[in-house]
């Protein structure tokens, strides 16, 4: 049925499935039809950066299956890899694109070059010895990023053999906080999820760091423009970590070398002495420990010839910053 002024004009339609505005004239009442428009999703490409782990990384994938309706792209970098990915396993991920470089660019480095080349309006970084334990990851992830200034959700991170969070991956000094979302101060790397735009403009990760402390570097820069980061209790991977002996030798390197960098590069003047000669105490006493003093002197060294490169992209937080990541147990004086 519809209903007619006097003029002709058309005022009601009850066939019409539109929204109407209402508007006065000299001549007749005009009612304005308007399509409701669809929400906007925003659209989320995952990133894996992997090296020499093809049974991992197939892992990987396969606890994301659920999930590839959800994304709108799978990038993976073989970042330098001497054992070379067999594509016919992974021939059923449809949205999968394989990228090959001959070099290894460091975690930092890959990760920045995989953000490049990403399409989605968020990225999400996933380890490739890692796998996802959370269902419709995708739609709680868009959740999140609702508020305008969450800048990055970490995941829940738990123990491949303990199925526990590991307390040294939960970003704050009170490691009981295991059961719900954590506003913090830096994040944990293995699972983690930020806004493109935003990564790319903050710059992406320092890639002299290689590996180590990239993320709390980013984190620093994140929270001085007064943008929020968030460790998730219901976003969670399940982690294999690599073997002890390796790990130990790589943490004593990678941060006795990279810490430096991270307080020269962000932090005020008067943190900088604490914050350098804490870490090299506790890294050089784990060398001693683990019979590994020799690497720790390495690192020192690297890290001393690094010192010019870290103070000419050096870029101080702000007091309201520093305030921010004191309140949230974040990392200031060490």
């Amino acid at each position: 049925m519809k209903l007619f002024c006097k003029t002709g004009c058309v005022l009601w339609d009850s066939a019409s499935k539109w929204p109407r505005r209402t508007y006065q004239s000299d001549s007749c009442t005009v009612f304005a039809y308007h399509e409701n428009k669809p929400k906007h999703t925003m659209t989320i490409s995952l990133l894996i950066l992997t090296h020499n782990r093809p049974n991992e990384l197939l892992k990987c994938l396969n606890s994301l299956k659920s999930e590839q309706g959800n994304l709108l792209e799978i990038l993976i970098l073989d970042n330098g890899s001497q054992v070379k990915l067999q594509a016919s396993a992974l021939s059923e991920f449809t949205k999968l694109k394989i990228f090959h470089s001959e070099k290894n660019l460091g975690v930092a480095g890959g990760r920045n070059w995989l953000a490049q080349r990403a399409k989605g309006e968020l990225l999400w970084f996933l380890d490739d010895d890692a796998s996802l334990r959370t269902n419709q990851a995708c739609e709680l992830i868009r959740s999140y990023f609702k508020k305008t200034q969450l800048a990055l959700v970490s995941f829940k991170i738990l123990n491949a053999y303990s199925r526990e969070e590991e307390k040294r991956c939960i970003p704050h000094v009170d490691k009981h906080l295991t059961q719900v979302d954590v506003a913090a101060a830096y994040f944990v790397g293995c699972s983690f999820v930020t806004r493109r735009q935003l990564f790319l403009e903050t710059g992406g990760f320092w890639e002299n760091f290689e590996y180590s402390c990239e993320e709390l570097d980013l984190s620093y820069r994140l929270l001085n423009q007064n943008y929020e980061i968030l460790r998730s209790h219901s976003l969670q991977v399940v982690h294999a970590y690599s073997p002890t002996s390796a790990r130990h030798q790589s943490w004593i390197y990678f941060n006795t070398r990279n810490r430096p960098w991270t307080a020269i590069r962000n932090l005020p003047l008067k943190y900088i002495p604490s914050y350098i000669l804490g870490w090299w105490i506790y890294a050089g006493a784990i060398g001693f420990k683990q019979s590994e003093f020799k690497l720790f002197y390495q690192a020192v060294t690297a890290s001393l010839k690094g010192f010019f490169s870290a103070v000419k992209t050096r870029s101080v937080i702000s007091p309201p910053a520093c305030e921010k990541v004191r309140r949230l147990g974040g990392r200031l004086w060490y």
